[in-house]
């Protein structure tokens, strides 16, 4: 019995598939690939390069408005675009801010959203981090997390670091801000022991 109840319970983990690094739903990040598996990289000094906001895990397949916004903090850099993806409108007219809407939901793609793709540019070899907080002009006021709507739905989201006080991605840092969790099959196995 305890020989099937185990291999039921692997199969069925299996099956359960996540996006990217963050297993947690309806989670912002700051990832510089768009599959969300990359959040810290070596970036050379001025030399392009991709840095994407990803919803991970999004609840439901109607997600048509994002809010929040995005502090990069530590080495100076350029921002050399923005791209908000087609038919989508920003309204927060703050620098690091956001308050987008499109006309139709955004497409998901292997468990994730992309929301905004930048490129950006160091000026100095020092660690730049990303923060997400909550917007500027925030639609459910005192919740301090980034929100998206879907169908006229809020939904109060969560960051890939678990707090928005903390870093969701480096470049040029020495520690991953999101933490993996790894069991082996072994380690599964022996909770049925």
């Amino acid at each position: 019995m305890k020989k099937l109840v185990a291999l039921l319970l692997v199969s069925m983990m299996a099956t359960v598939a996540f996006a990217g690094l963050d297993t947690n739903s309806d989670s912002f990040g700051v990832y510089f690939d768009a599959a969300g598996i990359t959040n810290t990289v070596a970036a050379p000094l001025f030399t392009p390069f991709p840095v994407y906001l990803l919803l991970m895990n999004p609840i439901g397949t109607l997600t048509d408005a994002f809010e929040c916004t995005v502090t990069p903090t530590g080495a100076p850099y350029f921002i050399l675009g923005t791209d908000l993806g087609p038919v989508a409108l920003d309204i927060d007219a703050s620098a690091n801010g956001f308050a987008v809407g499109r006309a139709s939901p955004y497409p998901i793609a292997d468990g994730a959203i992309k929301l905004v793709t930048w490129s950006f540019m160091l000026q100095a070899a020092a660690p730049l981090e990303f923060r997400i907080t909550q917007a500027t002009l925030n639609s459910i006021p005192g919740s301090g997390v980034p929100v998206v709507s879907g169908g006229g739905v809020l939904r109060a989201c969560g960051v890939a670091s678990g707090d928005v006080t903390l870093p969701v991605a480096i470049v040029n840092g020495t520690t991953s801000p999101v933490s993996e969790e790894v069991n082996s099959f072994g380690a599964v196995k022996s909770l049925f022991r």
